[in-house]
């Protein structure tokens, strides 16, 4: 068995500039938002800084598997081993190899690319379907092209795994097996099929944020003071500060994130349980609604 490592130096760097700079952005829209008064363009500021969250997420995911990267290769299997993600192919379904000096064809791909890494999926002209696991760019990649999937790889020592390839292929193998594939358990849950769940959550988060921004949007013709509760005849017998609107969908919010992280643990074993869980935060979001309407109306 022999291990063969990628040359994630490159890609390392620029995944750690490109955090730095959105933390740096991130700085400016936040310290610009603290010191502007509440409007449409606060809450974009904020929802960027919060949309940079998940971006950051990426990019220090693909960089784990970056770092955690390398290629086993025997007489019976080519391991591709990249963070959490591990693809055993068959040495024997190994149909051909393809230097990628030697691709001439248009390479469409999707998934997260930049100087030092390729990790995702793509379709090559000449070739067809690619799984990228590559710290280098494509003419210093090989394509090990199998009946179903190709994939593209960039050993350090290239030459010497395309040799090595060559002469275990060619012995070779000593035992049969099957093909297979690894990725994070947590990309493995039924949730992400389960379109009535995705919708109730989904459409529970895009009411959250869509009446902060319309708060945020009415607040500079807001009156300083609010009328926050009614008597039985329908006058208002409370006011408040205008910021306290703000209370209503910070409660839906709050009850959102709740019941979804409730619903999570779940899911598995009462999946009817999860379902009136998020139901019933997709269902307070409306509610709030209708609260938040009738104060502004009124």
């Amino acid at each position: 068995m022999t291990k063969w490592q990628t040359d994630p130096q490159l890609g390392l760097r620029v995944g750690v500039m490109l955090i730095a700079a959105v933390l740096l952005v991130d700085g400016g829209l936040i310290t610009w938002a603290a010191t502007h008064a509440v409007n449409i363009w606060t809450f974009v500021a904020v929802l960027l800084v919060l949309a940079s969250v998940l971006a950051v997420g990426i990019i220090v995911y693909s960089l784990n598997g970056l770092i955690h990267s390398d290629y086993t290769l025997d007489r019976n299997t080519f391991t591709i081993t990249w963070g959490p993600n591990e693809q055993v192919i068959p040495t024997p379904d190994i149909e051909r190899v393809v230097a990628g000096k030697d691709v001439t064809g248009r390479v469409r791909f999707r998934g997260i690319r930049w100087p030092g890494l390729w990790a995702g999926y793509g379709k090559v002209d000449g070739i067809g379907p690619t799984l990228f696991y590559a710290s280098a760019p494509i003419d210093q990649q090989a394509f090990l092209v199998t009946s179903g999937l190709t994939y593209a790889v960039s050993p350090e020592d290239l030459e010497g795994f395309l040799l090595t390839l060559q002469t275990r292929m060619q012995m070779g193998p000593t035992q049969l097996v099957e093909p297979e594939s690894f990725g994070p358990e947590f990309l493995q849950w039924d949730f992400w099929q389960d379109w009535l769940g995705m919708s109730l959550l989904i459409g529970a988060s895009i009411a959250v944020a869509v009446l902060f921004g319309y708060l945020c949007a009415q607040f500079p013709a807001l009156p300083r003071l609010l009328p926050l509760h009614f008597d039985a005849a329908g006058e208002p017998d409370r006011l408040g500060p205008q910021g306290q609107i703000f209370f209503l969908p910070l409660i839906g919010l709050i009850v959102l994130l709740a019941n979804s992280a409730l619903g999570m643990l779940l899911y598995r074993r009462e999946r009817m349980a999860a379902y009136l869980l998020w139901g019933g935060a997709a269902a307070v979001q409306v509610f709030i609604w209708a609260a938040v309407l009738g104060i502004l109306v009124t």
